[in-house]
């Protein structure tokens, strides 16, 4: 690792960010092409939910790599365009997308993935139904959730962390995968 410093033009010292050296390394293709699928890293597992395959078809599939393959599991909804939260509590919500092939309509439907068992389970709904929203989960556990597809309506919904979603409020502006960061 390499620490970058430079002089500014009041004589000071500016300390930047560190540089850190990676190499990009290529993975195996995955067992089912897939574009609009979720992309997150648990228990340092790549794991890929959801989007869908050639035509446009939305896929009930997910997959993680280890030893150097992407390991198939079956999800219960399919989530083309849907959002995915990792919580506090090692497992993943993951939620909305099209309805159907083509990008066409929204669901309703959540499940949550568990990283150590490999496996989903729904047991839920959205207040909204959703694609391209994003989320993020609060130090109490719940999850402020927003975004969805242009021609839909936005809002806020939180999920309680356990089971229930619900309607917060509008938005002024309504937004396509916003970006949800936690603050201080």
């Amino acid at each position: 690792m390499t620490i970058q410093t430079g002089l500014l033009a009041n004589g000071t010292t500016k300390t930047a960010c560190p540089v850190v050296r990676m190499e990009a390394v290529r993975l195996p293709d995955l067992n089912i092409p897939r574009s609009g699928h979720s992309l997150f890293v648990v228990n340092g597992e790549p794991t890929v939910v959801g989007g869908h395959t050639s035509g446009f078809v939305p896929t009930a599939t997910a997959e993680y790599y280890r030893d150097g393959e992407w390991h198939l599991m079956e999800t219960v909804y399919t989530h083309d365009h849907g959002l995915s939260v990792p919580l506090q509590s090692g497992e993943v919500l993951i939620g909305g997308g099209h309805a159907e092939p083509l990008g066409i309509g929204h669901i309703y439907s959540v499940e949550m993935y568990d990283p150590v068992s490999h496996s989903f389970r729904g047991f839920g709904c959205l207040d909204t139904k959703r694609c391209f929203a994003n989320g993020v989960e609060l130090d109490s556990g719940r999850v402020v959730i927003s975004g969805n597809w242009y021609q839909s309506p936005d809002g806020i919904e939180l999920f309680d962390g356990q089971k229930y979603f619900t309607a917060v409020k509008g938005v002024s502006q309504s937004r396509s995968r916003p970006y949800k960061l936690r603050s201080e």
